[in-house]
């Protein structure tokens, strides 16, 4: 098939995708869902920071000032909400594009788009009727993408460079995940050290990392300190969310409670026919480790929330890849060996 014909099916594919996602949006001007408690708390501080309101000051809230200038700058234009869902729905496409990137690195492309439909169209109310947690996922799925690529290719500095960005994205979001970014930087920290890369590259690996996180955390610092209230988002919402930190049982009863937990249970049945197969899976036993972090995570949000627990399956994109990739071989498909 023609490159340029695959590029553009590729990408009608995810328009659609994205459509049908942005349907159950509360935002969407178009139908008649209507918005959660929290989307109500969060437009209202991101409406009257728009008309001058400190937040954390004269405002509360315990979301990051990234969630209230995001929905803020849609009532920029308008007092409506068409803004913030042309806005959203960029976001979702974003979303949409980098699941089914990741996923193509470790299956065909048709399987790729099933993997992509089924984590990002079933139960994505729960999301769309969130607030900082739709954003989270976003990252999540750019985060997942700078894994995959590091983890198939080695070292690349622009993605460690954009993994520390995620990291101070997410401090600024909502920081009681930032353990979740902290451990994978260990982690490649660690790896590409047994990995015996040149000297050369190791000091890249933590100049990109430092780099990624000054780009974030200086402007949002000179943010703070310019409006006043540095120590105000220091005390609502990094000391708040910190604190709701709970209990690591209860929490964990309820990720694995919901029905996409089966899928990493499948990932573990796929990796041993692999290896009895002869196929490396180094890198599928690095999803493991990193899906595990990340639900202990999730975990201890100590929060029951749909929209806390649909997080978990920006976790599950590879593992849902390798899990397809098994009919690749009986149906005449294979992996394309690219990472565009």
């Amino acid at each position: 098939m023609n490159l340029k014909l695959k590029r553009t099916l590729e990408c009608f594919a995810i328009l659609l995708i994205t459509f049908v996602v942005a349907l159950s949006s509360p935002l969407n001007p178009f139908m008649q869902n209507e918005f959660s408690i929290a989307q109500n708390e969060i437009l209202d501080i991101a409406h009257s920071v728009k008309e001058g309101f400190l937040a954390y000051v004269e405002l509360d809230g315990h979301y990051g000032p990234v969630v209230y200038e995001f929905y803020g700058l849609g009532y920029l234009l308008t007092e409506s909400h068409t803004v913030q869902f042309i806005m959203e729905f960029v976001m979702l496409f974003f979303t949409v594009l980098f699941l089914y990137k990741t996923a193509k690195l470790y299956t065909s492309e048709p399987c790729a788009i099933v993997a992509t439909v089924t984590l990002s169209v079933f139960g994505w109310g729960a999301l769309t009727h969130a607030g900082a947690e739709e954003i989270l996922f976003f990252i999540a799925t750019l985060t997942n993408y700078h894994i995959a690529r590091q983890l198939k290719s080695g070292f690349l500095s622009h993605h460690s460079y954009l993994l520390a960005i995620d990291l101070g994205l997410v401090f600024f979001i909502q920081p009681g995940y930032i353990w979740y970014w902290v451990v994978l930087i260990i982690f490649f920290a660690v790896k590409f050290k047994v990995d015996g890369i040149e000297d050369k590259l190791y000091k890249s690996f933590w100049v990109s990392t430092i780099e990624g996180i000054l780009t974030v955390g200086v402007p949002m610092s000179i943010y703070l300190w310019y409006f006043k209230n540095a120590s105000a988002f220091l005390q609502q919402v990094f000391t708040y969310n910190m604190n709701l930190i709970g209990s690591f049982g209860s929490g964990l009863k309820m990720v694995c409670g919901t029905p996409w937990i089966i899928i990493p249970v499948a990932f573990v049945v796929v990796m041993i026919v692999k290896a009895m197969m002869g196929e490396s899976i180094m890198d599928l036993c690095f999803w493991l480790g990193i899906i595990i972090v990340g639900i202990i995570v999730i975990a201890l949000q100590g929060d029951g929330r749909g929209s806390y627990l649909e997080l978990s399956k920006a976790l599950y994109i590879v593992p849902l890849a390798s899990v397809l990739s098994l009919v690749d071989k009986p149906l005449g498909l294979k992996i394309e060996d690219c990472y565009n």
